[in-house]
C-alpha cells in the first residue's frame, strides 16, 4: 500500500565533487561530439582528396540485418545517415585493408541509401585501374570471412554486391562551370557527368541521376532558407523577406517526407506574399505529384495533405520590398486514428480540416474571410460568428463563364453503427444560383443523392441536415452546380453528431423565383438528317441538356459518298456524358470516335453513305451540349485511290507495284515493306509454306540452296522466333516460284523463277516468340473474390491501370509496348491518353516504390471498332506504352492465342487483378488470383438471361459462385495455360454483381479478335 504524505520543501547546495563531476560530464559530452564532426569531417575530406586521378568504382549491396531503414536516410545531414555511412566506410575499408587490393585500394565514399531492407550505393577510390570483377570478389571474400568487426552487427546479402566501373578520370565531379558532357537545351548534367536529365527533374524528391546527384541537398538548399529535404516527424521551411528575383524568376522547393502511412499537416505561422509569388502544395513527389493548393496573398491558417511526402514549391515573381512572406511548421498525423466526427466537423476557422478538394470537378472551393465579391451573390460574412472575423467557404467568387461542378470530399468513413445527423449551414443567393447537392459513395461505386437544393434562397444562411445510416465504409461530397454569371454558393460549419436528426428549429428556407421545369430527356429521335438539312445540336442548345438523355441522329450521304462530321461547338460534362459516333447503321456500325469534355474536337470521317451520332448523358451534371454539321463528298478525309499498277501506302500515298516489296522504303510509313513474306496453309500462325510477295504476286519460296540461316531470317522478318524446322515438299503448282539465297552482307537475295529444283518447295515452321512463361517459381494455391494472394511475380503480364491517379482497370502485356484491357474502362477516358499510367510487376498497390515496378505512360488508346456499349459486346481494347519495357522475371508478355484454337467447356483457367474483395466491398491491396472453370456460352445464357451473350464472349465461374472478378478487375486477364506457357483466353467484361450462384463472370473471348490484336505488334 501507497500512503501520501507532505514533504517539507529544502534547497540543496552543490558540493565542490558534484560540481566537479558535472562539469567533467558536460565536457565528456563535447568530446564526444567533437569526435563525431571531426571523423565525419576527415570522412568528407578524404573523399575530396580521392577525386584527384584515381580509378573509381560504382558498388550496390544490401543490408538484410542490422540496420532498418527509415527516411532520414535519404538526408545526408541527418544524424541517422551519417552514423549508418560512417559504419559502412569503416566495414568497407576494413575489407579491403585486409584483401590483396589493400595496396591499391585508397578509401569509399557512401553515396545514398534506397529503401529495400537497406540498399546502399557507395563509391570505391583505387590509385590504379582495378577490374570490376576482382573488386567484387575481394569484397564478398572479405565479408563471407568477416574481415571487419562491423560484420558483427550487419548481415550483407552476397547475392546482392554488384560493381561497376567508372573510367579513370583526373576531373573533379561535374559541376554547373564544369562539364564534360553537352546537354540538350532543358536538361543538365548529373554531377558525374555521364548522363543529362531534364532540368524539372533536379530537386523533385525523385532520384533520377545514377549518382543521386539531382537530389543533392547542397545542389538543391534553396535561396529562402538554405533547406530542401525535410525528414522526422516535425520541422519548419520558411521565406522570410525573400530573395527578390534579378532577371528570371526564383523558386524555391522543399521535400517534406515522413514516415509511409502518415499524412502531414502544414500550418501557416505567416503569410503575406504578392499576389505573383505564389506558393503551390503537392501531394507527392516527382513527375507524379498532384497540386493540392495554390497559395498567394492571405494566410491559408492550416492545409493537411494525406500524403507521406509533400513538395512546396514558392514561385517568386515580384519584386516589390513590403512582403514578410512566410513560416511553415509541418508535422506528422496519422489520418487512420481520427474517428467520423472529427473527419467531419469544421467551422473552416484553421482551414479546410480534415476536407479534402475534389480532384475531378471543374474548379475549387475557395476560403474566404468577409464578403464575396461582386455583390448581389455570396455572403457579406461568415456563419460561426456573423462578422467579418470569421472565415467560409465558397465556390469560385466572380461572374462564372461556363456551368460548372465544385466538389468538396471527405475523407472515408467508418460505418455508422447508429443513425448520425450531418448537419450544416449553406448560402445560394442570386439570380443565377444552380443546385447544391450532398451524395453518399461507397467503394463498390454506389452514390446517393441524400440532399439537393436548387435556386436562389435568399440572402441568408441557411440551415440544411440529413440523417445517415450506412453499414459500409462510405464518403460525402458536398457538390456546388456553379452557373454563367453570378451563381455563388457557400458553405459553413458542418458538423456530424450522435442520433437521428432532430426535426429542425430553423425554418425550411423557400426559394426566391419559380425553379424552371426540368427539360424532357427524350429526343424525340431517331432523327434521319439529309442535305441540306446538316445542321444538329443537344436539347437545349445553348443552354444546359436534360440528365439522362439518350439521342440518335442518323446522317445520310448518296450511294458512293461518305460524311465529314464537324462540331462548331462542344461542351460536356467529362466522361459521363459522351457523343459516340458510328460508322454505318445498325448492329454493324463501326465504333468511330467518342467524344466527353470541353472542345475542341476532330472532325470525323464515314467510310460509307450512312454515319449514327449517339448522344449519352447520365443523372447528374449538365452543361452547355454541341452544335454541329455535316457534309457529304468522295473520298473526304480518305486518300483516292491509287491507279491499278500502283500500290497505296497505309498513309494514302501512291508509289508503282514494281517498288512493292524490293527491299527499299517508297512509302513514308514504310507500309510497302511490311507484309512481304508469308508462310501459307500452316495448321498454325508460326508454320507453312514460305511465299515472298514480288511485285503484287505471291511466289512460293524453292527449296534450292536453302540453309538453316535463311530459315531464321525468314522467321524473323515474320516477326517470330528463330526457325525450329525446315523441310522441302513436292511442288503440284505451276508458280510463280522465288529462289532464295544469302548475300555477302547477310540479306536475303530473292530470283524470281519459273521452276523450283526437283520441283521440292519449304514447309517451314518457325518458333514462337517467348510469352506465357513464369520466371518466377509461384506458389500453389487451391482455387478478386474468393481468391488468394498472388506471389511477387506469379503473373507477370498482368498491369495494373492508373487513371488521374486512381486505380481503375487491369490490362495485359502483349509485346514490350502494347497492353490490352477492357472498352469499357477507357470508353469516355480515351480523348486524353496520357491521364492513363501502367504499372507493371506490381504486387502490392500500398507499395509502388518496389524495385521490380515499371511505370508507363498511355499514349495511344484504340477501341476495338465492333464494341457496341450498350450490349457490352467486343469488349476489348489496345493501350500503347510511351516508351518499351524491358522484360525482367517480373515483367513478360502473355501469349495470344491462335484464331482457330478454342479451350473447351470445364477447362479450368486463372483470373488475377487488385478489383474489389467482395461485392460492394473495399478493393484489394495484394494482387489476388484465383481459378475458374470455363461455361459453354449455351449455358451461360441461361444463367445471364438479360444479357445478349455472343460469340465475342466467354464465361467462367463456380455453379455455387464464391470465386469471380469484380468491380475494379475489369480488363484483366482469363488466363489458360497449355504446354507449360499461359494464354489470353479472355479479357474481364462484365458480371451480375460478383460471385454470385449460377452467375458467371462474362469475358470478351480473345481468340476472336487475335488478328486485330497481332495488327498492333507486327
Amino acid at each position: 500500500m501507497v500512503s501520501k504524505r507532505s514533504i517539507p520543501s529544502r534547497h540543496h547546495s552543490l558540493s565542490t565533487y558534484e560540481v566537479l563531476f558535472a562539469a567533467l560530464f558536460a565536457l565528456l559530452v563535447a568530446l564526444c561530439a567533437g569526435l563525431f564532426a571531426v571523423s565525419w569531417l576527415a570522412i568528407e575530406g578524404s573523399e575530396r582528396d580521392v577525386f584527384g586521378k584515381s580509378h573509381k568504382a560504382r558498388g550496390t549491396l544490401k543490408i538484410t540485418a542490422g540496420a532498418r531503414y527509415n527516411p532520414n536516410l535519404q538526408d545526408k545531414l541527418s544524424v541517422d545517415f551519417k552514423i549508418l555511412a560512417l559504419d559502412l566506410q569503416q566495414m568497407i575499408d576494413e575489407v579491403f585493408q585486409s584483401s590483396n587490393l589493400k595496396n591499391e585500394y585508397k578509401n569509399s565514399r557512401i553515396l545514398r541509401f534506397e529503401n529495400g531492407s537497406i540498399i546502399v550505393i557507395f563509391d570505391l577510390f583505387f590509385a590504379q585501374w582495378v577490374s570490376d570483377e576482382n573488386v567484387k570478389e575481394e569484397l564478398i571474400q572479405g565479408i563471407e570471412a568477416n574481415k571487419s568487426s562491423q560484420l558483427v552487427t550487419f548481415h550483407i546479402d552476397l547475392n546482392s554486391i554488384d560493381i561497376t566501373g567508372k573510367l579513370t578520370t583526373g576531373r573533379p565531379l561535374a559541376t554547373p562551370g564544369n562539364v564534360s558532357i553537352e546537354c540538350l537545351p532543358g536538361s543538365s548534367p548529373c554531377a558525374d557527368a555521364l548522363k543529362c536529365i531534364a532540368t524539372d527533374l533536379f530537386c523533385d524528391g525523385e532520384i533520377n541521376c545514377p549518382d543521386g546527384s539531382d537530389e543533392d541537398n547542397d545542389t538543391c538548399a534553396t535561396a529562402c532558407d538554405g533547406r530542401f529535404l525535410l525528414t522526422g516527424t516535425s520541422g519548419s521551411f520558411q521565406a522570410v523577406h525573400y530573395p527578390k528575383p534579378s532577371k528570371s524568376s526564383v523558386v524555391c522547393q522543399w521535400i517534406i517526407r515522413v514516415n509511409q502511412g502518415l499524412s502531414i499537416k502544414l500550418s501557416f505561422d505567416d503569410f503575406n506574399t504578392y499576389y505573383t509569388d505564389v506558393l503551390n502544395i503537392y501531394e507527392g513527389v516527382g513527375t507524379n505529384k498532384i497540386l493540392r493548393a495554390s497559395l498567394w496573398e492571405t494566410n491559408p491558417g492550416t492545409i493537411r495533405v494525406f500524403s507521406n511526402q509533400v513538395t512546396a514549391t514558392f514561385l517568386i515573381e515580384s519584386d516589390e520590398n513590403d512582403y514578410i512572406g512566410f513560416t511553415v511548421t509541418y508535422t506528422a498525423f496519422n489520418s487512420t486514428e481520427l474517428n467520423n466526427y472529427e473527419k467531419i466537423n469544421c467551422d473552416f476557422e484553421d482551414g479546410f480540416c480534415f476536407w479534402v478538394q475534389d480532384l475531378n470537378d471543374d474548379n475549387e472551393w475557395e476560403r474566404i474571410q468577409g464578403n464575396t465579391f461582386p455583390p448581389f451573390t455570396g455572403p457579406n460574412f461568415d456563419h460561426t460568428f456573423g462578422n467579418y472575423s470569421g472565415f467560409y467557404i465558397s465556390t469560385p467568387t466572380g461572374p462564372g463563364g461556363r456551368r460548372e461542378r465544385v466538389g468538396l470530399l471527405s475523407l472515408p468513413l467508418d460505418p455508422t453503427l447508429e443513425p448520425v445527423c450531418l448537419s450544416f449551414w449553406y448560402y445560394m443567393y442570386g439570380e443565377n444560383v444552380y443546385k447544391l447537392s450532398i451524395n453518399i459513395s461507397s467503394n463498390q461505386n454506389m452514390e446517393k443523392t441524400v440532399f439537393q437544393k436548387e435556386g436562389n434562397y435568399g440572402e441568408n444562411w441557411n440551415y440544411g441536415q440529413v440523417t445517415l445510416n450506412e453499414t459500409v465504409e462510405f464518403k460525402v461530397a458536398f457538390n456546388a452546380f456553379k452557373n454563367q454569371f453570378l451563381s455563388d454558393i457557400a458553405l459553413d460549419d458542418i458538423s456530424l453528431t450522435y442520433g437521428i436528426c432532430n426535426v429542425s428549429l430553423y425554418p425550411e428556407p423557400t426559394l426566391v423565383p419559380t425553379p424552371p421545369p426540368e427539360l424532357p430527356t427524350d429526343c424525340g429521335g431517331p432523327f434521319e438528317l439529309w442535305e441540306p438539312n446538316t445542321t444538329f445540336t443537344s436539347m437545349n442548345f445553348p443552354n444546359s441538356y436534360p440528365n439522362k438523355a439518350f439521342c440518335i441522329w442518323n446522317l445520310n450521304a448518296q450511294q458512293g459518298k461518305n460524311i465529314q462530321l464537324h462540331f462548331q461547338e462542344f461542351d460536356l460534362e467529362n466522361i459521363a456524358d459522351v457523343v459516340e459516333i458510328r460508322d454505318g447503321r445498325g448492329d454493324d456500325s463501326l465504333l468511330l470516335a467518342v467524344y466527353t469534355g470541353p472542345g475542341p474536337v476532330k472532325d470525323v470521317f464515314s467510310t460509307t453513305s450512312r454515319m449514327t451520332v449517339l448522344f449519352i448523358t447520365d443523372d447528374l451534371l449538365a452543361k452547355g451540349g454541341f452544335k454541329a454539321n455535316f457534309t457529304t463528298g468522295y473520298y473526304l478525309g480518305i486518300p483516292e485511290p491509287c491507279k491499278e499498277d500502283h500500290f497505296q501506302c497505309k498513309n494514302g500515298e501512291c508509289i508503282p507495284l514494281v517498288n512493292l516489296c524490293d527491299g527499299h522504303l517508297h512509302c513514308k510509313d514504310g507500309s510497302d515493306e511490311a507484309h512481304c513474306v508469308r508462310l501459307f496453309n500452316g495448321t498454325r500462325n508460326n508454320n507453312g509454306l514460305v511465299q515472298f510477295r514480288i511485285l503484287s504476286t505471291w511466289h512460293e519460296a524453292c527449296a534450292d540452296n536453302w540453309t538453316t540461316q535463311i530459315s531464321n531470317d525468314v522467321c524473323q522478318l515474320l516477326g517470330l522466333g528463330s526457325g525450329n524446322s525446315s523441310m522441302p515438299i513436292f511442288s503440284t503448282g505451276s508458280g510463280p516460284f522465288v529462289k532464295l539465297n544469302t548475300a555477302p552482307n547477310g540479306s536475303l537475295i530473292l530470283t524470281p523463277s519459273k521452276q523450283c529444283l526437283q520441283d521440292s518447295l519449304i514447309l517451314l515452321q518457325c518458333n514462337q516468340k517467348p510469352c506465357g512463361k513464369k520466371l518466377v517459381t509461384p506458389r500453389v494455391s487451391p482455387k478478386i473474390v474468393g481468391g488468394n494472394n498472388a506471389k511477387e511475380g506469379a503473373w507477370p503480364w498482368v498491369v495494373a491501370l492508373y487513371y488521374n491517379g486512381q486505380l481503375l482497370c487491369g490490362a495485359s502485356l502483349v509485346s514490350n509496348d502494347w497492353l490490352v484491357s477492357a472498352a469499357h474502362c477507357v470508353y469516355g477516358r480515351n480523348v486524353e491518353p496520357s491521364k492513363w499510367k501502367a504499372i507493371l510487376g506490381l504486387q502490392m498497390t500500398s507499395n509502388l516504390t518496389s524495385p521490380h515496378i515499371v511505370t508507363r505512360l498511355i499514349d495511344q488508346i484504340v477501341i476495338n471498332p465492333h464494341y457496341n456499349k450498350r450490349i457490352k459486346d467486343s469488349d476489348i481494347a489496345m493501350m500503347h506504352l510511351d516508351f518499351k519495357v524491358n522484360y525482367t522475371d517480373y515483367i513478360q508478355p502473355i501469349c495470344l492465342v491462335e484464331e482457330n484454337h478454342v479451350f473447351p467447356p470445364g477447362r479450368i483457367c486463372s483470373i488475377a487483378g487488385w478489383g474489389r474483395l467482395i461485392h460492394q466491398g473495399p478493393t484489394a491491396n495484394i494482387l489476388q488470383e484465383a481459378n475458374v472453370p470455363l461455361l459453354s456460352n449455351e449455358k451461360c445464357q441461361q444463367q445471364m438471361p438479360e444479357y445478349n451473350i455472343t460469340e465475342n464472349m466467354v464465361c467462367a465461374g463456380y455453379e455455387e459462385g464464391g470465386i469471380d472478378s469484380c468491380q475494379g478487375d475489369s480488363g484483366g486477364p482469363l488466363m489458360c495455360q497449355e504446354n507449360n506457357r499461359w494464354f489470353l483466353a479472355g479479357v474481364t467484361s462484365f458480371g451480375y454483381q460478383c460471385a454470385r450462384p449460377n452467375r458467371p463472370g462474362v469475358y470478351a473471348l480473345a481468340l476472336r479478335f487475335t488478328e486485330w490484336i497481332q495488327s498492333f505488334l507486327q
